[in-house]
């Protein structure tokens, strides 16, 4: 059974509390100040901008090197591409070069021309908060629009904005893991008491509700198996997974199947579009009401759709492995979403 919920009582599941907006504009303006000095990284950088030592984030600022610097070249190629459109949009042709979706020159034009003038300052700094928007803007125009728009440094304009989306992105929801707990619960509680509930709530029923039209082929038809959709947003997304990294759900020295899972999710870059957190609840009948072996959860995750530019064997980590059936995995070993299977405390008060 597979049931979405809609309702204007769900709606406040998507509402980012007001409360967190204080704590991300204090890890906001420290983005601000660290990413703005016109210096190469060091070791003590690494600290101030990754204490919980993510690889995504530490192989981004190796390759940023002077965020600085990366800031000035990203903002002369996108003054660069916004000469071009604007030059490409008087040619006599004009219209007859169809933008994606049919999206007007205009539209275009007003789109990079308000990225240009937010993130160059007044002051010869840059906005690090609009780093998102542009690696948006352009991952979006890299995909659908160059063959209208022929812009040669595009690809470039990429890497380097990526390279910064890599950093800003997951630590405006907290650089520390207390910052990263804080904002988390901020954001998601109402979405966590949520799943909680429905983990918790079960209805006893005397026969499947399972279409019989969809029925042929499964082995175990007359099985219960319920499905709940949950829809939610980027932000909710990062504080769910910084709550099941940080908020002590498992022991990493005592587990090492979450130990490799952790060690995978620590190289995603990036949150793509379909980014999947599956929760899975099994029951064991055969087990007492009251012991904790009758239930038991497994999380699946995956980090969404491959974008231009990335390749299938990223992030560089073993991910989650069998533990019947371990074996030493090669270097190019191409990786698979993480699953996790645990004796969960979010279910220890569950009851039948």
């Amino acid at each position: 059974m597979v049931q979405m919920v809609k309702s204007a009582n769900m709606n406040g599941l998507l509402d980012n509390d007001h409360e967190s907006h204080k704590y991300q504009n204090v890890v906001k303006e420290k983005l601000q100040m660290l990413l703005n000095c016109d210096k190469d990284f060091v070791e003590a950088d690494k600290e101030k901008l990754s204490p919980t030592g993510s690889v995504s984030v530490i192989k981004a600022m190796n390759f940023v090197v002077n965020p600085f610097r990366v800031c000035e070249r990203i903002y002369s190629i996108m003054c660069r591409l916004l000469d071009g459109i604007r030059e490409l949009c008087t040619q006599p042709k004009a219209d007859e070069m169809k933008l994606y979706h049919g999206e007007s020159w205009e539209l275009m034009i007003r789109r990079w021309n308000k990225l240009v003038k937010d993130f160059g300052m007044k002051n010869d700094q840059y906005d690090i908060s609009k780093i998102p928007d542009i690696y948006d803007c352009i991952r979006y125009d890299l995909q659908h629009n160059m063959k209208t728009l022929r812009f040669t440094e595009a690809e470039e304009l990429h890497a380097y904005a990526k390279a910064m989306a890599d950093i800003v992105i997951p630590q405006e929801y907290g650089i520390t893991k207390d910052e990263k707990v804080l904002i988390a619960q901020c954001i998601c509680a109402p979405l966590l008491k949520k799943i909680l509930g429905d983990l918790q709530r079960n209805v006893e029923e005397d026969s499947t509700r399972l279409d019989s039209r969809y029925s042929t082929g499964v082995s175990t038809p007359h099985r219960h198996v319920k499905t709940r959709l949950y829809f939610t947003s980027e932000s909710h997304i990062h504080s769910l997974l910084a709550i099941l990294r940080y908020g002590g759900l498992v022991d990493t020295e005592k587990d090492q199947q979450w130990a490799r899972a952790m060690e995978y999710i620590n190289c995603v870059s990036e949150l793509n579009y379909m980014t999947q957190i599956v929760i899975m609840l099994y029951e064991d009948p055969t087990k007492d009401v009251q012991s904790e072996e009758r239930f038991h959860v497994e999380l699946h995750f995956s980090p969404g759709a491959y974008t231009c530019g990335q390749k299938k064997k990223d992030p560089n980590s073993l991910g989650y492995r069998s533990q019947i059936k371990e074996k030493k995995v090669p270097e190019s070993f191409s990786l698979t979403p993480v699953c996790v299977c645990c004796n969960s405390p979010i279910i220890n008060n569950i009851t039948t």
